[in-house]
């Protein structure tokens, strides 16, 4: 009886190490995951200035258009961008600590009012 409890309480351990070690590591296995929530793909914009919105776990560093820029505590940002008229391609790239990489790009139309 008492072997069967040191047993149990040592795969009772083995099992929460495990766990712990998979909920460290899995920053590793997913990589980054930059998103970008404002502007929308393909929507047309009636102003050059706009200010883009999104979120990326996980970073060592972020580029939003080949510019540096950073996060909260909760992983977003808010950054504006001055976009030329007509078709313009919004790129954010997150890079991992362990060295993924990871892009997100957006087409959008500026419209300037006449």
């Amino acid at each position: 009886m008492r072997q069967s409890a040191v047993v149990f309480i040592f795969g009772l351990i083995f099992l929460f190490f495990v766990g712990y070690l998979l909920f460290r590591f899995q920053d590793f296995w997913r990589g980054p995951d930059p998103e970008i929530f404002y502007p929308e793909e393909g929507s047309a914009l009636s102003s050059s200035h706009v200010l883009a919105k999104g979120a990326s776990r996980a970073v060592s560093s972020l580029l939003l258009n080949g510019r540096p820029i950073y996060t909260d505590e909760s992983g977003y940002f808010e950054e504006e961008l001055i976009l030329a008229p007509g078709l313009n391609v919004i790129e954010l790239r997150a890079k991992s600590r362990f060295g993924r990489e990871f892009v997100e790009r957006r087409i959008v139309m500026v419209k300037l009012p006449e």
